[in-house]
Order: structure tokens, then sequence, then C-alpha cells
């Protein structure tokens, strides 16, 4: 048995819940399984990952070392959406295991308290899936020329490696080890 004291409201009569251990593991299992909900969220942006638009394009491909690789983090251009979905999802499992505990007034209060504590978890982990682990490689053309260009980690790029640039015919760029 678990017992957690708190107010909603300040200088108001505290509250005190009592949950079993069952519920408690219930709500935790909950939020763990809707987590990698949200990991759909981002973009794959590694040099192997293709829109479906970009499917039968002709790309033109440039031979090149890769003469630099930092990692960097690529923020989601959703990243609110992200957060936003995230406590709502929280939310609602928070809510619902919440709603299990108690009795009366305690119910009603472990319902809020649980819809509450879920949407805080549920935007960071919105939070969390917003960003994803990338490479800024620097690319040395075979003719001097260099490039920075920024990608997901696959497929591994390192520095010192001969490279092959492909550019599709929007302009976008990606690293992929030479063949």
């Amino acid at each position: 048995m678990f017992k957690a004291s708190f107010s909603f409201i300040p200088c108001h009569k505290e509250t005190t819940m009592t949950f079993t251990m069952h519920a408690a593991k219930a709500m935790a299992a909950a939020m763990i399984i809707s987590l990698p909900l949200l990991s759909g969220c981002g973009k794959n942006l590694g040099g192997y990952d293709y829109d479906e638009s970009e499917a039968r394009m002709s790309a033109t491909a440039y031979p090149a070392t890769a003469i630099n690789v930092t990692r960097v983090k690529i923020n989601s251009e959703n990243r609110e959406g992200n957060q936003t979905l995230g406590a709502a999802v929280g939310g609602v499992i928070g809510g619902v295991i919440g709603s299990t505990m108690g009795r009366h007034t305690g119910r009603t209060l472990a319902t809020l308290g649980g819809a509450a504590l879920g949407a805080a978890a549920g935007a960071g982990a919105g939070e969390l899936a917003s960003h994803q682990t990338g490479l800024q490689i620097t690319v040395q053309y075979d003719d001097g020329a260099q490039e920075v260009i920024v990608q997901g980690t696959e497929p591994a790029i390192y520095a010192g490696q001969r490279v092959t640039v492909l550019v599709s015919p929007n302009d976008q760029r990606r690293v992929v080890p030479e063949n």
C-alpha cells in the first residue's frame, strides 16, 4: 500500500490517498507502453531513409571524402505537437488509472491527480520524442570544394571515409558510404 498526501488548493485541508502496489504498477506500465507511440512523431533522416515522394527519382552522385563528422541534435519541426499529443495521451491514461483508486472524493482526487501526473509525464515523453541524434558531415569533393550536410546517424560515416553525396532534383543531399 502507498499513501500520498497533497492539497490541490493552498491553505486547504490535506487529502490522503491510499492505493495498492498493483494500481501503481498498472499506471507505470500504461505510461511506459504508450511512450513508443510518440517515437513515430519524428522523421527518419538517415542517408538510406527516403520519403515516398523520393522513390523512382534520379539523384546525381558526387564522389567525396568525409573530412569531419560531429554528432548533433536534430529537433523536430513538430516539437510542440509532440508535447501536446504526449500530454493528451498521458492525461487520459493517468486519469483512467487514477479513477480506479479510492472511493468518493478520494476517487475524484485520484482521477485528477492521475490525469495531471500523466499529462506531465506525457509532455516530457513528447519532448524526448522531438529530438534525434544526427551527424554533421563535412565533405570535401574531389575538386576541392567543401560542403556541410546534416543527416541521421545511419549509415555510419566517419572522418577519412570515401563517400558519395547524392543530390536529389529538389536539392536535398544525403551522404552514403562509397560502394
